[in-house]
């Protein structure tokens, strides 16, 4: 009976520890919006795509205020396409092209940025490369959106 027992604590633990998997991790995702529309990939466990869209009070200042976020450049918008570019692809891989609706003419000077990625960590043998794994938090001031992806391979 204690084994029974022991199992199915452990088994409810990995149950709460992978829930969280598959939700914007952090700190990227400012406190303040006023609705969202989540895509998280169903089947994500360490490999996984995801795609979600926060709207702000067109007045906030969030992301002004925020040491993370820096505002975008002229030189940053095709960095910054080349990130949706690559996501857009593994929506369509995954069959989720109807999820995701981001139209990369959006992306402008004096929005705001905040990319995390592993480029040149290493993996084994070798180092993960730019779109091996990366999250991109791209605020959009025209349209007041926040617009999360994340994919890893």
């Amino acid at each position: 009976m204690k084994k029974i027992i022991y199992a199915l604590v452990l088994l409810i633990g990995l149950i709460i520890c992978l829930s969280g998997c598959s939700s914007p991790s952090d700190k990227g995702i400012l406190n303040g919006y006023i609705s969202k529309d989540e895509h998280f990939d169903k089947d994500g466990f360490q490999d996984y795509t995801d795609y979600c869209k926060y709207y702000y009070d067109a007045s906030s200042d969030l992301f002004l205020e925020n040491d993370i976020y820096s505002t975008v450049k002229e030189d940053d918008i095709e960095n910054i396409r080349s990130y949706f570019t690559n996501f857009a692809s593994w929506m369509d891989t995954a069959d989720r092209a109807e999820e995701y609706d981001f139209d990369d003419s959006c992306i402008s000077e004096g929005d705001y940025i905040y990319i995390k990625t592993k480029e040149g960590e290493a993996i084994g043998s070798s180092n993960y490369k730019k779109f091996d794994n990366y999250y991109v938090y791209f605020y959009d001031t025209q349209s007041a959106t926040l617009f999360y992806i994340h994919s890893n391979i």
